[in-house]
């Protein structure tokens, strides 16, 4: 059984625009709203393909009713703490012509200190008997940068490996209770680990240091069009994207959290953790808006996907 942890839920609202005009007029050309926020997108890409996963965190009261009622409609069980506050909205402008998405996130309200120690207790006991437990996304206002360390270090007395997706001090701080894998895109790569040129060699090279130094036991770091890496202290392996027809950008990262979650889970090594992370990926790629990969999508693409070992 899988967990996820989603300290900040949203709803994504998704604008298809044919050419981003900056300061001037724009028509949305289609246009739709998804319950969202990382860890439940890893959660539903999951359960999607058949896998087991436990989804919870905070709940704001401000727009509960709906976000629940939506999240059962996709099959997913959203246990939760409730806070004060509403629900956040974001608004992501994805360009068709360039394949770009700007993307015009909220804050999450502001979370207690006395809600945060009950959350805490709750995953404490939550993660019990959980074979992996993913840690994604930003926090709200009154969290403290060391909120998924806390979490991480919670899971580890229950023996519960941890993915963490974070970036900035979220990240650097994580990294401090030693998760099993985090997964930055290249510009996270870069800021938190400063590799000397974007080579993929030098980002190898880097990566492995990180990883020497007992701070993680793998990373896998996304490229975007150029695809993805997996480094261990084995060695690395590189996967190129495969070709699909991209509707959407919106959860392919979280996707590929899923993926690498699943291969784990099912004991698989270090080439097919990336191989099913990039596959799951661009199943989200080729859907529409927040939605992600279903079992079909990853069944057709898979076979599309090979990692190859690069040292």
């Amino acid at each position: 059984m899988i967990v996820t942890v989603t300290l900040n839920p949203c709803i994504d609202r998704t604008c298809m625009i044919r050419t981003l005009k900056v300061g001037g007029m724009n028509r949305i050309v289609t246009d739709r709203r998804d319950v969202s926020g990382k860890g439940i997108n890893v959660s539903l890409a999951l359960s999607q393909n058949g896998v087991p996963v436990r989804t919870c965190g905070l709940l704001y009261r401000g727009g509960s009713e709906l976000f629940m009622t939506s999240l059962r409609s996709l099959g997913i069980d959203y246990d939760n703490i409730v806070v004060d506050g509403s629900i956040r909205e974001n608004i992501k402008l994805w360009d068709r012509d360039t394949d770009v998405t700007t993307e015009v996130n909220q804050f999450g309200a502001f979370v207690s200190s006395e809600a945060w120690q009950a959350f805490k207790a709750f995953f404490l006991e939550y993660v019990e008997g959980a074979d992996l437990a993913v840690l994604s996304g930003s926090v709200p206002k009154g969290l403290p940068d060391t909120a998924y360390r806390e979490l991480i270090e919670l899971a580890s007395g229950k023996s519960v490996p941890c993915i963490l997706d974070a970036e900035g001090p979220l990240l650097q701080e994580g990294l401090k209770a030693h998760p099993l894998l985090i997964k930055p895109n290249e510009y996270e790569f870069d800021t938190a680990f400063h590799p000397e040129n974007p080579e993929l060699e030098t980002i190898i090279g880097r990566a492995q240091e990180v990883v020497g130094e007992g701070c993680c036991r793998y990373i896998c770091i996304t490229l975007g069009k150029r695809g993805a890496l997996m480094v261990s202290e084995a060695g690395a392996w590189y996967c190129r994207t495969p070709d699909v027809d991209i509707k959407c950008t919106q959860g392919a990262g979280d996707s590929m959290v899923a993926g690498i979650a699943m291969a784990y889970e099912r004991g698989l090594d270090e080439g097919q953790m990336l191989s099913y992370g990039v596959a799951m990926a661009a199943g989200t790629l080729s859907r529409e808006g927040t939605q992600m990969c279903l079992g079909q999508d990853f069944e057709r693409i898979l076979p599309m996907v090979k990692a190859e070992k690069l040292l």
